[in-house]
């Protein structure tokens, strides 16, 4: 015997995608707004642990944004902070102490926990 074909149809389904639609700019900003309290927490953190002779390192760590405040990128960018490196990974005579990678891993299971949970309150 033969089977007929079923219909479905969805009530609302416009009504769907126009609030899906408006939910992408609040959920850009959301994102935004917790790249840049990440990074806020690294450069704390890092300031916090970082070895301090001078002070030099611990002032001039900085973060800068690309990608519409999408991507962070912490750590030293002055030609005279190149010594940074061997603070973080040590040498001879520099017993290493890193900063960078610990304080941007710690940050980064947090970011996922937080946008998560953004996501869930929006939605």
């Amino acid at each position: 015997m033969a089977r007929r074909g079923a219909r479905t149809e969805i009530v609302g389904l416009d009504r769907l995608q126009r609030r899906l639609a408006e939910l992408v700019p609040e959920l850009e900003a959301a994102a935004r707004a917790e790249v840049e309290n990440s990074a806020e927490m690294v450069l704390a953190d890092v300031r916090r642990r970082v070895r301090v002779d001078s002070g030099n390192l611990r002032g001039s760590v900085a973060a800068t944004y690309q990608k519409q405040g999408m991507q962070a990128s912490v750590g030293w960018r002055d030609q005279d902070d190149l010594y940074a490196v061997f603070h973080e990974r040590g040498s001879r005579r520099i017993p290493a102490n890193p900063t960078l990678i610990p304080a941007l891993e710690r940050a980064g299971t947090q970011l996922i926990a937080r946008l998560r949970d953004e996501v869930r309150r929006r939605l």
